[in-house]
């Protein structure tokens, strides 16, 4: 079965944190993850991210770098949630 990892960022500046998102792409690919898909929540500002997951002890020490690094900082995340999920 295949592990997947979806997280939802409130940020002050969706576009701002989208940009950061991609400029990440490398560290992402070290920590196992794949982007398969960013979508933006209508009426609201927030960004959801969905990963497919290769390692996911590499992918949780991503979520708390990612976590470190980007709330109050210049990718503008002011909160974020991450849920680890198998396929049904």
């Amino acid at each position: 079965m295949s592990l997947q990892l979806i997280c939802q960022l409130t940020t002050s500046d969706p576009a701002r944190t989208q940009q950061a998102l991609l400029n990440d792409a490398e560290d992402q690919q070290n920590a196992g993850l794949s982007r398969l898909q960013i979508w933006t929540e209508e009426g609201a500002a927030a960004l959801w991210l969905l990963f497919d997951v290769n390692d996911r002890a590499k992918a949780e020490a991503w979520l708390q770098r990612a976590q470190a690094d980007t709330h109050g900082r210049p990718a503008a995340v002011t909160a974020s949630t991450a849920h680890f999920l198998r396929t049904a």
